[in-house]
């Protein structure tokens, strides 16, 4: 059997000039922040070192979001813009972005202690600054003492079947809020709850020639669960599938039905038995052989 040859493109002109170029662009940190008074000074403080080593003018925006302990007033005394916003992440990122002027926006979480250098909001932003990147997401360090189940029993195994192309743009902690972007890239209008992380990813999927992981340092922050999260998420998918041709509302029902047998795998975690290594992979195989199986039957 012939098969038709592929033009790789190599024989292409090299020239010794970079296709690429630094870009002179001012940057805005905002910092959505809900009663994070215990962390929020030092925050702002690394937001602003940020700025100092990326030589680049730009300001530090604190969203204050339903707040009602002191962080406000700590953010202000720590040099920050201080926006008074509605409760939900969401609402928080909106008030921020429209407090700020920056060419480049950088999101960083306000419980966020980040314990490498230089400081986060500088190692996500120098690439776009650099023209290599329009919209970046941090790729954080994982503790190995800690399995990925969201990752590996949601969303690489559905997130690939459906939006493939993502899964190399978004690196392993997908999840995580530290990212920034090209103002223009970021939508006039957000959902006000956490679903804005998700929303923001598949916006930037869809509009950015350059969404990139950027990997990062050891981390920590407050552990607050959202158990109805990431079934919200999941139609958060759906719905961005059917939209875009990826999906039938036929298979809709069976993709419900998956998401319901690898909810229940990743409940079988035992931190104090299961290798967390060994878990994930485990996880990940079996979350993908009944994807593939609800999808089959359906």
């Amino acid at each position: 059997m012939s098969r038709p040859e592929i033009d790789p493109a190599l024989g292409l002109d090299l020239v010794e000039e970079r296709t690429l170029s630094k870009k002179d662009l001012s940057v805005s940190v905002v910092i959505p922040a809900h009663n994070e008074e215990a962390t929020i000074a030092q925050v702002v403080a690394d937001a602003y070192v940020g700025l100092d080593v990326l030589g680049v003018s730009g300001d530090v925006a604190v969203s204050a979001s339903g707040c009602t302990d002191r962080t406000a007033e700590l953010a202000a005394e720590a040099g920050a813009k201080v926006v008074e916003a509605p409760a939900g992440k969401g609402a928080a990122i909106s008030a921020g972005l429209a407090a700020t002027s920056g060419d480049v926006v950088c999101l960083i979480d306000g419980d966020l202690q980040y314990f490498g250098q230089p400081p986060l909001s500088a190692l996500l932003v120098r690439p776009i600054l650099d023209g290599i990147a329009d919209a970046v997401v941090s790729d954080l360090y994982w503790r190995p003492l800690y399995p990925q189940l969201w990752l590996h029993g949601f969303f690489a195994p559905v997130a690939g079947a459906l939006f493939p192309e993502l899964i190399a743009k978004v690196g392993s902690t997908p999840w995580s809020g530290q990212r920034a972007a090209l103002r223009h890239l970021w939508p006039t209008e957000l959902p006000t709850d956490f679903m804005v992380d998700l929303q923001l990813l598949l916006h930037w999927n869809r509009h950015a020639m350059r969404l990139r992981p950027v990997l990062a340092d050891d981390w920590t922050n407050p552990q607050r669960p959202k158990p109805e999260l990431m079934a919200m998420e999941l139609e958060v998918l759906l719905r961005h599938a059917v939209a875009d041709g990826r999906l039938t509302e036929s298979k809709v029902p069976a993709v419900r039905e998956w998401y319901e047998i690898a909810h229940r795998a990743m409940a079988e975690y035992r931190p104090d038995v299961d290798d967390p290594q060994e878990f994930e992979r485990t996880l990940l195989k079996r979350s993908l052989d009944e994807l593939r199986r609800c999808m089959a039957a359906s």
